[in-house]
């Protein structure tokens, strides 16, 4: 969990998306390098259709794409036709050299928030729409304060102008504490929106009984934002095509979460901290995403999230579960180590699970078996190895050996990645358990935790025998053990978020 406040707005642009202009090389010379080899020649770009050159210039930074109209009448007269796309960061630095010396409060360090605002109203204003993309990461903190006139005259032109994408990221969020402008629920053309470092979102108890707010949004993200319990029921409620939910960095406000909709597909609490995450209604949710990463001191000694699984029939991917932070409950039923599989204890419709797992606290390894009983069906299972701060001794193979039937690893998992191995007794037992135990078993994945390639080798030879074991319950000839070390491929909300990645965890 970032602790500083620089640290916190780099985990939320971690997560938030990427303007288009920000992928890949968008500038004007690229684009017309690529035609024009060497800069000269032949321009053969501009013989692109109309629609094909709008969306060149949708791709550039605001800058580069107000350039165009002086290459020619025809690029002119385009501009104005092609949906904005705008990043405040890509004229930020126009406006770092200002003189900070005045006593008005219009500037703070170097930065001319003034004529910065100014200048993204005038482009807001002048440009007649559609929308396609606006983020503001910089300049939201000195348009939303003194009454935040300026946002709320951006917020009207958003709405009149058909935006569908929206990032606000009020930084840096002092001196000033500001509320989100309840204009905000007036731009109804939004298909994505994330919104950061909001003290308080609007209150939501004027909305119209029944009113679809949102009726085309498909993507909502919360990054330390403020929210009631009640404003993100009512927000669910006013967005019936909403796929994506995300809340990140969220550990004061809503302490509360309810999933009441009947369009989410995923939902991410990521890095985030309530009493309870209750899935209500959720018929066409698929993926439920987890990541705490708060140091246990930080959240004190008996803090836990309930997670509780009612109707989500669809429901196929879940994780990371950690014992230590998470008490599940499906049904109406608190799941602890003993509780026998049911009708109603478990999730048959899931296939990927993601276990995090302290293997040094006795009293956590063994609620793994009772987890496992709880999704027959699973064909994919991550477990990450945690570090106990204060270890309270290890489960041996005789543990493991007297565990009973696991209907997942006897008649579907077909592959297993165990994450951060560092060799310890309890891992390779845990390991050898699942050798011995999965029939359908093809591909087991070890990815190091120190990350080195030098011990690749070391810890494969150390696992051969498990391969090689004639008590493997797996027949299949293309079984392998693969051993890899993390290569720095960290696990990130952008990978765990991503719909079209069939496994979220696989990094």
């Amino acid at each position: 969990m970032p602790a500083t406040m620089a640290g916190i707005m780099r985990a939320i642009l971690a997560c938030v998306p990427a303007a288009p202009s920000s992928t890949g090389d968008g500038s004007l010379s690229a684009a017309f390098s690529s035609t024009c080899p060497g800069g000269g020649g032949e321009d053969r770009i501009s013989r692109l259709p109309d629609a094909l050159l709008a969306d060149i210039v949708s791709r550039l930074p605001v800058k580069e794409a107000a350039r165009t109209a002086a290459i020619s009448p025809r690029w002119r007269r385009l501009r104005p036709s092609t949906p904005l796309v705008l990043d405040d960061t890509d004229i930020f630095d126009d406006f770092a050299e200002a003189d900070d010396d005045d006593d008005d409060g219009d500037t703070f360090g170097l930065i001319d928030w003034r004529a910065l605002t100014n200048t993204l109203s005038r482009i807001l204003s002048g440009h007649p729409g559609p929308f396609r993309c606006v983020h503001l990461t910089t300049a939201c903190n000195y348009a939303s304060a003194r009454g935040g006139s300026a946002l709320v005259r951006w917020l009207h032109l958003f709405a009149a102008k058909s935006i569908q994408e929206l990032v606000l990221i009020n930084f840096p969020n002092w001196p000033f504490k500001n509320t989100l402008p309840a204009e905000v629920l007036r731009v109804a053309s939004l298909r994505r929106l994330y919104l950061g470092l909001w003290d308080k979102f609007p209150d939501t108890n004027d909305l119209p009984s029944g009113a679809h707010v949102f009726p085309h949004l498909a993507e909502l993200g919360f990054c330390k934002t403020d929210i009631k319990t009640k404003d993100l029921d009512r927000l669910l409620q006013c967005s019936p095509v909403l796929e994506k939910l995300a809340l990140i960095l969220c550990y004061d406000t809503p302490r509360n979460v309810r999933v009441r909709s009947r369009s989410l597909r995923c939902v991410l609490f990521w890095m985030s901290l309530a009493d309870a995450l209750a899935v209500v209604v959720a018929p066409c949710l698929e993926r439920l995403i987890l990541w705490n990463d708060c140091p246990g001191a930080w959240l004190g000694k008996d803090f836990r999230t309930r997670v509780k699984i009612g109707y989500a029939p669809e429901l196929k991917v879940l994780g990371y579960l950690e014992p230590s932070f998470h008490v599940l409950e499906i049904g109406n039923t608190v799941i602890e180590f003993g509780t026998r599989p049911s009708p109603t204890t478990t999730i048959p419709s899931l296939k990927i699970l993601a276990l995090r797992v302290r293997f040094g606290v006795r009293k956590e390894a063994k609620v793994l078996p009772t987890f496992l009983r709880c999704f027959p069906n699973v064909e994919t299972l991550h477990v990450m190895s945690a570090e106990a701060d204060e270890p309270t001794g290890k489960l041996n193979f005789k543990f493991w050996h007297d565990v009973g039937p696991i209907e997942c690893l006897q008649s579907h998992t077909k592959k297993v990645v165990f994450k951060n191995f560092r060799g310890n007794r309890s891992e390779v037992v845990f390991l050898r358990f699942v050798v011995e135990r999965a029939q359908l078993l093809q591909k087991m994945v070890v990815v190091l935790a120190d990350g080195d390639p030098a011990s690749e080798e070391r810890v494969a030879a150390k696992l051969k025998t498990l391969a090689c074991s004639t008590k493997r319950a797996s027949r299949d000839s293309k079984f392998s053990i693969l051993v890899r070390s993390s290569g720095g491929s960290d696990w990130s909300f952008r990978a765990a978020s991503n719909l079209s990645k069939s496994d979220p965890f696989d990094s």
